[in-house]
């Protein structure tokens, strides 16, 4: 039997603003020219963009864009936008918004619970790698699926080898609670009750983002990969041998989930 979600422990209660705050992940990408905001960037342009575009007829049908959990704000900005389209972030920590707005001054960043706002006022509500982070993600979901006519979602798929013996929950290092095998994420989608109008799963070992990545490491880091010089040596002979042999590559490294969905017609508060 697969490992899933529902395996994992329930995460106790924590102050997660405080802890976006803090965690060390986001504290290094809003450092202007910072190795992972630089990464971040690759991810944004080669992974995450095209993917999730790839999901809608044409990229005007995004209209206005709600991002929720939009930490720095690469990927909002990134966002094609047709002429008077809003672009809106919100964050729950304090301190990724008050990095959005500098860097990117011409768009909206909230800092608060998107619940607040008026449901039905987007056209598209966009979440990327935000409900691994939440401790009840099915009504996450459907919540964030009443603001908007679509929601644009892409979703980690950590049930990989790689992330076997990881211990998730708020003191992991990037804050995951969970982690997702594929057919968790579709039964999310279920489970919050809404209608799921496309997907792809894709791995980044993959595509452009990973060479991209490795250069990036290189450039900064003085290698491709971590580790001492046998360390690296190894890590790269691995890493070559399961990129030329799919099935295994998709067994060891991660994937994500590419999903459109929305609510039943008779449920949402947009025509």
């Amino acid at each position: 039997m697969k490992s899933g979600p529902r395996d994992m422990p329930e995460a106790p209660a924590v102050d997660f603003a405080a802890l976006y705050d803090d965690l060390p992940e986001y504290v290094a990408r809003r450092e202007a020219g910072s190795f992972e905001q630089a990464q971040v960037n690759i991810e944004v342009a080669l992974f995450k963009l095209p993917h999730l575009l790839a999901l809608l007829p044409c990229p005007e049908a995004l209209g206005d864009v709600l991002e929720i959990g939009c930490a720095t704000g690469e990927l909002l900005a990134a966002l094609p936008a047709a002429p008077g389209a809003r672009r809106v972030g919100v964050d729950i920590s304090a301190a990724n918004v008050q990095a959005a707005h500098a860097r990117f001054p011409s768009l909206v960043f909230i800092c608060g619970d998107f619940r607040a706002l008026q449901p039905g006022a987007f056209d598209t509500v966009v979440m990327s790698d935000v409900l691994e982070h939440v401790p009840d993600d099915a009504t996450f979901l459907r919540d964030a699926a009443l603001l908007g006519r679509t929601v644009l979602v892409n979703l980690p798929l950590e049930d990989n080898w790689l992330n076997r013996r990881r211990r998730y929950g708020p003191n992991d290092v990037s804050g995951h609670l969970r982690r997702y095998a594929l057919e968790d994420g579709l039964a999310l989608v279920r489970r919050a009750g809404l209608e799921l109008l496309g997907w792809q799963r894709i791995w980044i070992h993959e595509g452009p983002a990973e060479v991209a990545r490795r250069r990036l490491r290189g450039q900064r880091l003085g290698s491709a990969f971590s580790g001492g010089p046998v360390q690296r040596t190894l890590r790269r002979l691995a890493f070559a041998s399961f990129s030329a042999i799919q099935p295994l590559g998709r067994k060891v490294f991660a994937s994500n989930l590419f999903f459109v969905a929305r609510l039943p017609a008779r449920q949402g508060s947009s025509p």
